[in-house]
């Protein structure tokens, strides 16, 4: 199973070999073939990433805080005093790919990623009604082995993903996200170590700088352990360079296979987590 997935990740990041009003110039805003540009005002939507690209020797510095349970009372300040932090570096190689590394003190995770446009979305006379982007990454848990008694190779979690976006008018876009998500070791032996996930997100403007993003991940197959799907809706507020992303999510991890497969609240239950991203760029 191990050779198979191998095999798959192999092929996915092969594929990659084989964007987009003040944000624009750092998101790859050059229009030929009637580009369509800006379909989102980040690389992420929430905790997923869009289909934006920064434009080569672009670097992004971005920040990402979780809180705690909004139910945990006023003893713990409603999750204030059990804050999660990720802080990341992406950079632009080419108008089409992308890559990011960060840390996470959710698990002491190290993560990265490979991010390549496959498709633009174009009006005119080559008309491309979708955009298409892969990515592929992983994540390392670093906890020390009397935290998690997981060998070196057990750590990694990987996953693969097509994304398929359509800005449908100036307003409003929308993106699926079928993905693969591969746990190098699990839990228990009734639990699943490949699943396949599927997301939907989408943003709405409501101002020149505001939007109202969400988004929602479905996994095909329950692990025994209890996680849940993970859902997120929030507001993203442009200033010049930076953008700032609130959320309400039931998702503590910030990396793709722990925040997709390994949600442990729900919001039913009054699980919701408060968190934000902001995210300044240079230019190098």
């Amino acid at each position: 199973m191990k050779l198979n997935v191998s095999i798959i990740f192999i092929i996915f990041t092969c594929l990659h070999v084989l964007s987009q009003d003040e944000l624009e110039s750092l998101l790859g805003s050059t229009q030929e073939d009637d580009r369509i540009i800006n379909t989102f005002k980040s690389t992420r939507i929430i905790n997923n990433h869009s289909v934006e690209v920064f434009s080569p020797q672009q670097l992004d510095l971005r920040i990402s805080h979780r809180f705690g349970l909004l139910n945990s009372g006023f003893y713990e300040l409603f999750g204030l005093d059990q804050a999660k932090i990720r802080v990341g570096l992406e950079y632009g190689l080419m108008n089409n790919c992308m890559v990011g590394f960060g840390r996470s003190t959710f698990n002491k995770a190290y993560d990265g990623y490979f991010k390549y446009v496959l498709l633009t979305q174009k009006n005119g006379i080559k008309k491309n009604p979708i955009s298409l982007v892969s990515l592929s990454s992983f994540s390392f848990n670093s906890l020390k082995k009397s935290q998690s008694n997981y060998p070196f190779s057990g750590r990694f979690s990987y996953a693969n993903q097509l994304m398929i976006a359509s800005k449908i008018n100036s307003k409003f876009s929308m993106q699926l996200m079928p993905t693969l998500i591969h746990w190098n070791m699990v839990e228990s032996r009734e639990d699943i170590n490949t699943m396949f996930v599927i997301g939907a997100g989408f943003r709405y403007l409501i101002s020149k700088s505001i939007s109202i993003n969400s988004e929602y991940f479905y996994r095909f197959l329950n692990n025994p352990t209890n996680y849940y799907n993970s859902f997120s809706i929030g507001l993203d507020i442009e200033t010049g360079g930076h953008v700032f992303q609130l959320h309400l999510t039931n998702s503590m991890g910030m990396d793709e296979a722990t925040f997709m497969t390994r949600t442990l609240n729900s919001w039913y239950e009054g699980g919701i987590h408060f968190g934000f991203n902001i995210s300044r760029e240079f230019n190098l």
